[in-house]
């Protein structure tokens, strides 16, 4: 099929009249709405984009069973609307020539030999059409933020843009090949809508982004994922890394023990973080905080666990400081206890660094053993940051 001259003008999306660019003026051009049409009352403007939605409706062929549908919600919910109206009557019509098969499946294959369905790049789109994809692109990126609450990247953003073509292709039996012009709107895209939700307040970012708590010099210090499962199970399956537990962890005690975490982060808001290398981007070990109960008294308890692979650099040190900062600085609380054995020499001395002072002794029971252990504690009041 040969390719179809491109309007001149720009394209209206309310009266759907392609006008000169001096027809449009700030933000009218970029939401492709003339001056005209900018003046109208919005009831007005919206039902005239209904008109606009029923006319594509009708025109397609085979209509699908989506396209039956809008008719008939417009005709009921707008019947003393021009839009409604035309709805109607556009029913009455199709209803004397065609009538909606059962069976009928949204991407109904073309008729052989009638229509036949063009490829076209992106970037070589007429502005009416670019404009709709364009504005299924964002609706479904902004409806993805509001969900997830953090921006789609990676295949999430992959399964959105394949949706979008694939809608745009049922539409107009078009099939957009995505191109440099495309990237760079889906990049613009995003950008525009992290913007207007800062604007409203609302700061969002990255899945990745999103997990990070805290941040040091070295290290970022994010919440756990079952992702991590490979990563924390080469660091807790040691036994001279969990020493205070005896004995390393199998991938089953990891599963539980990331389930766990996971169900502190929703409880409680905090739990033991993952310790990532910024250098690396290595998993090193973990840190955090947990609610806890120590001689009958309820209180939240610093815990850290670092690779033996990357002791003796201060990580742990690093990791356990930013955790009382978040502790006395975003939760406001007023004491951090933390229980170490008393044979953990270097524990001990992360927690003396941090200005922690013995204060109690307490005794666990772990896999029918009794564990004697020592309670340091830092108050809000105290300096920690050495």
């Amino acid at each position: 099929m040969a390719k179809k001259k491109k309007q001149q003008g720009h394209y209206c999306r309310i009266c759907s009249e392609y006008k000169a660019n001096e027809q449009f003026s700030g933000k009218g051009h970029s939401r492709h709405i003339c001056k005209e049409c900018r003046s109208l009352p919005d009831d007005v403007k919206a039902d005239m984009v209904r008109c606009n939605e029923v006319e594509r409706a009708v025109f397609k062929c085979p209509m699908s069973r989506q396209d039956w549908e809008l008719l008939e919600k417009y005709a009921k919910k707008y019947k003393d609307k021009e839009s409604g109206q035309f709805a109607q009557d556009m029913l009455d019509m199709k209803r004397g020539n065609q009538t909606p098969d059962e069976d009928m499946e949204e991407d109904d294959v073309l008729i052989e030999g009638i229509y036949e369905e063009e490829t076209i790049p992106f970037a070589e789109l007429e502005d009416d059409i670019r404009y709709q994809l364009e504005e299924l692109l964002a609706d479904n990126i902004n409806e993805f933020m509001i969900h997830k609450n953090y921006i789609p990247e990676g295949k999430e953003l992959k399964d959105i843009n394949e949706w979008v073509m694939k809608e745009t292709r049922d539409t107009f039996f078009i099939k957009v090949i995505p191109d440099a012009a495309y990237d760079s709107l889906v990049e613009e895209t995003i950008n525009r809508l992290v913007k207007e939700w800062k604007e409203d307040g609302f700061e969002i970012k990255t899945y990745s982004a999103s997990l990070v708590v805290m941040e040091t010099e070295r290290l970022l210090i994010r919440r756990i994922t079952r992702k991590d499962m490979d990563a924390l199970l080469a660091i807790m399956g040691k036994p001279e890394v969990m020493y205070a537990w005896e004995h390393g962890f199998t991938k089953k005690d990891v599963r539980k023990w990331i389930n766990r975490q996971l169900i502190r982060y929703r409880k409680d808001g905090f739990g033991y973080f993952a310790v990532i290398l910024k250098e690396s981007g290595a998993l090193i070990g973990q840190a955090g905080l947990m609610n806890s109960t120590l001689n009958g008294n309820e209180t939240v308890e610093l815990g850290y666990i670092l690779d033996n692979t990357y002791w003796h650099n201060g990580y742990g040190t690093e990791a356990a400081r930013a955790c009382l900062e978040y502790a006395f600085g975003e939760l406001e609380l007023k004491t951090v206890c933390c229980s170490i054995r008393p044979e953990n020499v270097a524990s001990i001395r992360v927690v003396e660094r941090l200005g922690m002072t013995l204060c109690d002794n307490h005794t666990i029971i772990y896999n029918e053993k009794e564990m004697p252990h020592q309670i340091y504690v830092a108050t809000n009041s105290k300096s920690y940051i050495l």
